[in-house]
């Protein structure tokens, strides 16, 4: 039976649905959990900045919001444009390999990272972790949707989501007791090894582990497409590479224009095209103008225009993955619900620790302990629990209870974000934010599982792609740059540091009333596009044949 997916053939049928290697059977819960344990790696090694923050400021001599635009923006940008094409690689090339090699790639430049001199190379090195980060989720989405039934998806992918929340605790954990670690042994750096600094040394070390892990992912089976589902699907792509690089050019511009050009010639796509790269940069250049911050707004009109060009691309490469995407009104609404949330996911990620160090004045280390266990145990909790409630409200209240799972997290993440910011002591926002740390990722399932169902096998991975990148857009690039950006506004106002970092943190809460509209919207056309998404893929192309049960 073979188990690799390195059959090129359209229509591989899976064979491999009894014994070790079953759906959902001990072969599978052994490939969740080292795709737990990648995706840990993923959040330490992207989260570490967290930490570092107050340190890293402190050194480098930056602002809230150039941190913001540091953690956020310089990551997001470029985990966002490489994810599309990486996405679409996962869809084209053996999966595990793919994985192992972005561990290795993101492992190195986090440890490259402990190196820099300065804001510039710490820049240019979170934006190669950014590259090789991207190779993840999207992948890890389409090989449990292989290995594990439809019904239990939004569980597993609960599941899977853990890891980004130990990874989150360790993160804080680890670096918090480092950073005092060094600081305690080597109060004058003039006498540490290399002159490094606690939050450089952190980096290396975080970064090591990562490259162990690959080298073990890489000795994975990989299942054919379609798998879990008994529906054929195309399989690996002859020249997996050369679609990859294509799908890049269609993205980074200019050559994104000269590959639209070659498709289309001088005809309205190209046009439009342009268009949209000339008023995208317009508004970019009005608002660095009306901000002062003209790295994080151009850097953003880069990415924007980056997913507008693959967008209009993909229409023409492959109409069908278009049309489920961009043609669907649930997908539409998805898309934008569950990314929104992320804007407080990591807004208060990057934030929040720097808040409590500010108005409580306690150790690093301390911190690090307590946030990192609350956010490991409580965030892990809550993000499996998620899952499995969105399952339960499927199976047992109605099949599209689970979209609501945005707008339950929304509410009980804004009581609990109130409770936090108004602690009067420390143990008390240690308590409250046990409880923000859980209710905040309730819906993480549920998003993952709603956009891998409303697509066929075989775009599962583009799918995840583009939903993970528009979470960086709107979260990851947005929210950690707009809470700094207020927060030093009140600052400038006469606030202090701490009373301004907390009002941005109340403001950015307002943000869930959008998700409430884009959830209700996402719930009137759900049940009625899940039911004909094979029908709406063949009108848009998609061979019949594709679609049928072996």
């Amino acid at each position: 039976m073979p188990l690799d997916n390195n059959d090129t053939a359209p229509h591989a049928t899976p064979h491999f649905h009894i014994g070790r290697y079953s759906v959902g059977g001990p072969y599978a819960k052994y490939v969740l959990f080292l795709l737990i344990l990648v995706y840990a790696m993923n959040l330490l090694d992207r989260q570490i900045l967290a930490i570092l923050a107050g340190e890293i400021q402190a050194d480098l001599g930056i602002s809230d919001s150039q941190m913001g635009f540091l953690y956020g923006t310089s990551f997001a940008v470029f985990y966002a444009i490489f994810g599309l094409p990486l996405g679409r690689l996962a869809d084209l090339w053996v999966r595990k390999t793919l994985i192992a090699c972005g561990l290795f790639t993101w492992s190195i430049m986090t440890m490259l990272c402990g190196m820099a001199g300065g804001a510039a190379s710490l820049t240019f090195f979170r934006f190669g972790v950014g590259i090789g980060e991207a190779t993840a989720t999207p992948s890890a989405y389409s090989l449990l949707s292989d290995w594990f039934e439809p019904k239990d998806r939004a569980s597993v992918i609960a599941i899977y989501s853990t890891g980004a929340y130990i990874g989150m605790g360790l993160s804080m954990f680890i670096g918090g007791w480092i950073v005092d670690w060094w600081n305690l042994s080597y109060p004058d750096i003039a006498n540490a090894p290399l002159g490094l600094k606690g939050w450089q040394v952190t980096f290396i070390i975080v970064g090591a582990p990562g490259i162990l892990l690959a080298a073990l992912f890489q000795t994975l089976k990989e299942p054919v497409r379609g798998y879990s589902e008994n529906v054929a699907s195309v399989q690996n792509h002859p020249h997996p590479f050369r679609e990859c690089l294509r799908e890049l050019a269609s993205i980074i511009p200019p050559f994104s224009m000269i590959s639209l050009y070659r498709q289309v010639g001088f005809t309205s796509p190209l046009i439009v095209n342009i268009v949209a790269a000339m008023s995208i940069f317009a508004v970019a250049g009005i608002v660095s103008h009306l901000t002062g911050r003209v790295t994080q707004w151009v850097v953003l009109g880069v990415g924007i225009y980056a997913m507008f060009s693959w967008a209009k691309s993909l229409a023409i490469r492959d109409p069908a993955t278009y049309a489920m995407l961009f043609r669907c009104k649930s997908m539409i609404y998805a898309n934008l619900a569950f990314p929104i949330i992320t804007f407080i996911t990591y807004g208060f990620a990057l934030w929040l620790a720097q808040y409590l160090l500010r108005k409580f004045d306690t150790d690093l280390s301390e911190l690090g302990m307590v946030l990192g266990l609350t956010t490991a145990i409580c965030g892990g909790l809550g993000v499996a629990a998620g899952g499995i409630i969105a399952d339960l409200l499927k199976r047992y209240v109605r099949d599209d209870a689970h979209v609501f799972m945005g707008l339950v997290s929304g509410v009980l993440t804004t009581i609990a974000a109130f409770f936090v910011l108004n602690a009067e002591t420390l143990e008390s926002a240690y308590i409250a934010n046990a409880a923000l740390q859980f209710v905040g990722v309730l819906w993480t399932g549920a998003g993952g599982g709603i956009i891998t169902t409303l697509v066929l096998p075989r775009m599962r991975a583009t799918a995840s792609a583009f939903y993970l990148a528009m979470g960086t857009f709107l979260g990851l690039a947005m929210g950690p740059f707009t809470i700094g950006y207020l927060s030093d506004t009140f600052q400038a106002a006469g606030n202090s540091p701490s009373d301004a970092l907390g009002l941005s943190l109340k403001l950015a809460l307002l943000v869930f009333i959008i998700v409430a509209v884009f959830t209700l919207l996402l719930f009137r056309h759900y049940r009625a596009d899940f039911n004909s998404r094979e029908q709406r893929a063949v009108a848009a192309g998609e061979p019949a044949q594709n679609l049928a049960n072996p």
